[in-house]
Order: structure tokens, then sequence, then C-alpha cells
């Protein structure tokens, strides 16, 4: 029960995706539609010209010995049967070409709209699932399912037209012959539904090794350097392959089936045309069948098991189909987040900001404020329902223009406080109001234009400098790229980059350092003009140099702007306007640098670690070790 109704659920989940798409194609469609009778009919006049040409021709001449006097006739229906043969190709020829390209216009327009629907995907799910599995279903399911849609489905409809036609037309000619054929029929069909079952499950867990290999390889890949530097390539390789096998093997068992159907509706075919042939012959003794029917019959009996026979293919490519709808559909029905809101007010508030400013400083300074206030009000939150609460009641305030430095032990909680914030977990218990809305209402592009974080771990994709700061958002141009990295101290050591903005950056940022990574990800920030941003753990990992330059640009931030700062350094914390200290979850102590510390608890004793993490090492020390 519970698997047809996520089948039920997968398949509207499909038409919901798929409807629209057809529409756009309609008109394709129609027509490729309109072409399946012309091309049926033309099947159908062929063997009958043939009869009329046996019986009204060849028979009657024979037994006259002579041709001449249906020279005419017999002309008359080959000039037909060319005409028909003629059309019959042009028909298919334009039917089958539109078809192709209508399928692959619809197959790239479904990858884009699950692309599409990934991108809107709340980021907690991609917390659980593998980057590969994500991509086996924007990409090989897709293209399982495309085909089905625009091919498979189709083709069958015409392979039955064209098979319930050809058994029109042997009523016509003769029923007592259409009935012998008819006791075969049933036999075809069961064939057909008993490989039906076993051929989608071999599909089933064909999709899912394929899931399984592609994920782990996208991970070998991710962790590539690693599995180097301890020599575990071996082991890897071997894991690979047995996910790989798996997959071969169903692939194998899927093929074997297909085949050994392929070959039951053959033999059955043979089957028919014997026992056609056998009740055939007391009828051309008795007289009550003429030879051009007979030929006529075995020819439909050709033609039309050569569609059962392409349905019986078709099958396997519906069950493959059906196999991937499995693995999207449960990705069609996730829940999205909130909508974007209507356009038009989207680019009257981007227009609204000023564009204007000098390097140093801050790029767009909001004379239209964007960001007023933050209140977490009891706040609990756990990741699984049956887990350990993470968050125990936590509430604060912040307002715009002030900063606020978290601080704790790991496993306290602050990192989950940015999650919440940034939605990339919902579920909370209590409020989070964000300009006096909640949290969970606000629309995702919305809070995007309202909070910008810099994480611990920076991702730059393989292109410029310029385009991993602005990453191709609407309004950033070239001149708010460059304010940016001037106002972050990047553009220091962009300008001596080759090319500088233009400079290529590799994969991972595999040609810079940690320091020039993470002053980028500082300027991407910025350059979203947001007027609250969270720093992560963001100067954690960075040499001493560049830290000197991001505490620069940290301290035009607190200037500038409202900043939530997960505190890695201390001189980052006693600057805040406001400390919270966390513990288990809760906040155990809140205030100024100045009042923790007089009160002599758990944050005074943070700070001597910290004191003594950042202190200049000793004759023989390895160096400071930055405290997390």
């Amino acid at each position: 029960m519970k698997a047809s109704t996520a089948a039920a659920r997968n398949r509207a989940a499909l038409w919901s995706l798929v409807r629209p798409l057809l529409l756009r194609h309609r008109v394709k469609i129609l027509v490729s539609v309109a072409l399946i009778p012309v091309s049926s009919l033309m099947a159908l006049l062929v063997p009958y010209m043939t009869k009329l040409a046996i019986d009204d021709v060849i028979v009657p001449a024979s037994a006259a010995h002579d041709l001449e006097p249906y020279a005419t006739h017999l002309l008359l229906l080959v000039g037909l049967s060319l005409v028909v043969v003629v059309l019959g190709y042009l028909a298919d020829a334009f039917y089958v070409s539109l078809l192709q390209r209508t399928g692959q216009s619809l197959i790239a327009d479904m990858r884009a709209r699950v692309y599409e629907r990934t991108l809107r995907l709340p980021r907690s799910y991609y917390d659980t699932h593998p980057i590969g599995t994500v991509l086996t279903r924007v990409t090989s399911d897709m293209e399982a399912l495309g085909e089905s849609l625009a091919t498979g489905v189709l083709s069958m409809f015409a392979d039955v037209l064209k098979a319930l036609t050809f058994l029109g037309m042997m009523f016509f000619l003769n029923w007592r012959l259409t009935l012998v054929l008819l006791g075969v029929i049933p036999v075809v069909a069961v064939l057909i539904k008993f490989f039906q079952s076993r051929i989608r499950a071999t599909f089933f867990v064909s999709r899912q090794a394929l899931s399984e290999a592609t994920g782990f390889l996208q991970e070998c890949l991710a962790g590539m350097k690693t599995l180097q530097l301890f020599g575990a390539e071996r082991k890897a390789l071997q894991a690979f392959m047995d996910r790989n096998r798996r997959f071969v093997d169903a692939q194998n068992s899927s093929n074997y089936y297909d085949a050994v159907m392929f070959s039951l509706v053959e033999g059955v075919t043979t089957l028919s045309l014997a026992l056609v042939l056998w009740y055939a012959a007391g009828g051309l003794l008795a007289g009550t069948l003429t030879l051009g029917v007979l030929v006529a019959f075995m020819e439909y009996i050709q033609r039309m098991f050569v569609p059962v026979r392409e349905f019986s293919q078709q099958v396997a490519i519906l069950q493959r189909a059906m196999a991937a709808l499995d693995h999207v559909g449960d990705l069609l029905r996730l829940p999205l987040d909130p909508a974007e809101p209507a356009q038009g007010a989207a680019i009257a508030e981007r227009a609204a900001r000023p564009s204007g400013g000098e390097p140093g400083e801050a790029p767009a300074a909001g004379e239209i404020p964007l960001f007023e206030s933050l209140v977490f009000d009891r706040v609990r939150f756990r990741y699984r329902a049956d887990g350990q609460a993470i968050l125990k009641g936590v509430s604060f305030s912040l307002r715009r223009g002030e900063t606020l430095a978290v601080v704790g032990a790991t496993g306290s909680g602050k990192s989950t406080l940015i999650k919440l914030l940034t939605r990339a977990y919902s579920g909370y218990e209590g409020s989070i109001l964000l300009n006096g809305q909640e949290l969970r209402d606000i629309p995702a592009d919305r809070l995007g234009r309202l909070i910008s974080v810099v994480h611990q771990g920076v991702f730059l994709y393989q292109g410029s400098v310029a385009f991993n700061i602005g990453l191709g958002r609407e309004g950033i141009g070239r001149d708010a790229i460059e304010r940016s990295a001037a106002y972050v101290n990047a553009d220091r050591f962009i300008r001596q980059l080759d090319g500088g903005f233009d400079f290529r950056i590799a994969p991972g940022g595999a040609n810079l350092s940690a320091g020039q990574c993470q002053l980028i990800s500082f300027a991407r920030a910025v350059a979203a003009h947001t007027e609250l941003i969270v720093l992560d753990e963001a100067t954690s990992s960075v040499d001493s140099m560049t830290e000197s330059l991001i505490q620069e640009a940290v301290g035009r931030l607190y200037e500038d702007k409202t900043v939530i700062a997960i505190a890695h350094r201390l001189s980052t914390i006693r600057s805040a306007d406001n400390i919270l200290v966390m513990d288990q979850g809760g906040i155990v102590e809140s205030g100024t640098h100045e009042q923790l510390m007089a009160a002599g608890g758990v944050y005074a004793g943070l700070v001597g670690r910290l004191d003594a993490a950042e202190a200049p090492p000793g004759p023989g020390a390895a160096g400071a070790q930055p405290s997390a």
C-alpha cells in the first residue's frame, strides 16, 4: 500500500513538472500524433494492393494464359503501390524526425527544471544526500524519463494503433482466419505482463546502483588528495568496483529478460503463421479462400507483430522510466523554500540602492536600510525528532548597527544559530523574528538580500576572480566587485595575479592560498550589499599576515554594518557591542568584554585560553595555534 501511494505521488509530482513542458511543445506533439494514422493507413494499403494484384490480375491471367488484358490494371496497382510506399516512408521519416527533436527539447527542458528545483531545495538536504546522487537524478534519470515521455509513449501509441488497424483489416478480409490468430494474442499479453514486472524490478536496482556509484565517485574525486596522501587508492578502487558490479549485474538481468521476451514474441509470430497456413489450406482447397487473401493475410500478420515486438521493447523503456521516476519523484515532492516575491518589487528594491562609493568605503552603504532588528525568542531545535536538543530556549536580540559575538566550546550550538538564521534548517520551536517578521515566512530571495555569510570553509568556482566575488548576481557590476575587494583589502593580492580580477581560479581554489580564498569570500559577502553580515569562524585557518588584513576589514564592518561573529580571535571578541557565551545549547552569560571579565565566569576562562593560544610563540615553539 505504501509503495503504491508513493508511486501515485511520484506520478503526480512528475505530471506537475511535465504538463507545462508538454504544453510548450504541443504543436510538434500534435503534428507527430496526426502523422501516426497517416503512417498506419499507408502500411495498411500495401498488402491490400498485393491482394488485388493476385486475385484480380495474376490468378485470372494465369488461368487465361494471357497477361495483356490485365496489363493496364496491373500497372495501375503497381503505380498506386509505389505512391503508397513513398508516402508511407515520408510520413514515417517526418514523424520519427519530429518526434526525436521534440524528445530532445523536452529532455533538455525537464533537466533544466529539475536542476532549478535542486537550487531551491533547503541546504539541509545536501547535508544528508551525496552530490553524486543528485547528479544522477539530473542527468541519467532525466534521460530515462525523457526517453519514455518523448518517444516511448507516442511510439507505443503508434504501435497499438497500427496493430489494431491491421487486425481490423484482417477481420474484413476473413473473420475465421482472424479468430484463429486471436487465440495466440492472449499468450503474447501474458508474456509481456510476466516480463514487465521483472524488468522494472531490475531497472529499479540498476538506478539505485548507478546513483550509489556516482555518489561514491564524486566523493572520491572531491577528496582525491586525501586518498593519495594516505595511500587509500586501492581500497577506493575496490569499493567503486563493488558498486559498479552491482549496476552491471542489474543491467545484465534486465537485458536478459528483455532478450527472452523479444525471442518469445518472435516465436509466437512464427507459430501464428503456421496456424494460419494450416487452417487456410482447407479454405484454399474448398474454394472459400482466395490466394490473394491468404498472401495479404500473411503479410498483415508479419506487419502486425512488428509493432507488437516493438511494443515489447517499449515496455522495457517504460519500466526504465518508472524506475527513474521513483528517484526523481522523491526529489520533486520535497518542500521548497518560500516562493519569491513579485518581480516588480524585487527590481524596485534593487534600483533604490545607491551604487556610488570610493575604494575603501562600504559599497552601496545603506541609505535605505534593509535590516532593522533580529530577535531569537526561546528558540529550541534538534536535528532529528528523536535526537538530542541542540538549542535549549535561546533568546537574544540584535538591532541595526550593533555587533554581536558568540563564543563557546565546540558543540555548544554556535553554528546551529547561524544555520537557523540562514534557514539551512527549519523546524525550530519558539520564534525568530527578522525585521519583525517570522523567519520561516520570509521569501528565500529576500532573505539572501538581508544576510550575507562568510564561512570558515570557502568554496570557489572554476572561473575568474571577478565572477567568484560577484557570482553573476544582478546589480553587482565590475565597479562594485572592485570596491568590495578594496574594502576587505583583497585587491592588494588580486592586482598582483596574472590578469588581476580576470585571473582564472583552478577548481577548488587550488592555485590560491587559504588566506587569499578567505579574502575573496569576504569580498563576496560585502558585494552582496547586505546590512547584516555573519562571520562564521571566518579567520580560524588563515596566516597571520592575511589575518591582519581581515581584522582591518572586520573593523570597518563593525563600523558600517550589523555583524554577528562566531568568535575565533580575541580581537574580534573585545570590540563587540554584546557577547553571548554558549554552553550545551544555552546562553550562560552575556554582556560586553569588560562586564564578562569582571564577572570572572565562563567567559573569563575562555579568554584566558584564547590569550594563551594567540600569544607569540617562544623559542622552539611550533607557533600560535588559533582557537575555535
